[in-house]
């Protein structure tokens, strides 16, 4: 739960909040991007403006157990600012992803949060000529994995490898998988 200030709920709930993001690359060198215009300051970090709404609007989730990247949207950005994205270091680097929020007349920042953290799965950068560009980026959080391999459940065996007085997941037991087929036969392939 993200705890925002009292002016920032305020606003938020009178419908005047004006709601952008920031992003945060810690890479070599670091990329510092917001959605707005000019700079600004956040954790003694100078983030540049990309003038840019849609790096608040930020998608990801789960449905089942199969959870989604995180996936930022930035276009029509300056190619000095693109340029940024394009270095190799990117790759896997840590990220962090705030919520900003302003008063109506975006010109006072109300409060900021740290909205995700996770590492940059991939940050292509789509051009057309002629036309605007854009990179998506697709941040992998801890729910996806963030780059682990395999499905290891834990067990007694592996709590006991780390603490040998630990037995906490001697009481857990393993649930098997069943599958359910409804309105049918069961598949014969099986």
């Amino acid at each position: 739960m993200k705890n925002y200030s009292a002016e920032a709920l305020a606003a938020l709930a009178s419908g005047e909040a004006i709601v952008t993001g920031a992003l945060a690359i810690y890479c070599d060198p670091p990329v510092f991007v917001w959605g707005g215009i000019g700079p600004t300051e956040i954790d003694g970090d100078v983030y540049k403006g990309v003038d840019d709404g849609s790096i608040g609007l930020s998608t990801g989730g789960s449905v089942g157990t199969s959870e989604q990247a995180m996936t930022l949207s930035l276009s029509g950005i300056d190619p000095d600012i693109a340029a940024l994205f394009d270095a190799s270091e990117v790759q896997m680097a840590p990220a962090k992803v705030y919520r900003m929020i302003y008063d109506g007349s975006g010109r006072q920042r109300l409060d900021s949060r740290v909205f995700r953290r996770g590492r940059v799965d991939a940050a292509p950068v789509e051009d057309v000529i002629g036309g605007t560009s854009t990179i998506t980026i697709s941040i992998e959080t801890s729910a996806r994995g963030m780059g682990r391999r395999g499905k290891r459940m834990r067990s007694d065996a592996d709590q006991r490898t780390i603490d040998p007085l630990d037995g906490f997941f001697k009481h857990c037991s393993y649930a098997g998988t069943k599958t359910v087929y409804q309105g049918g036969k069961p598949s014969s392939a099986d």
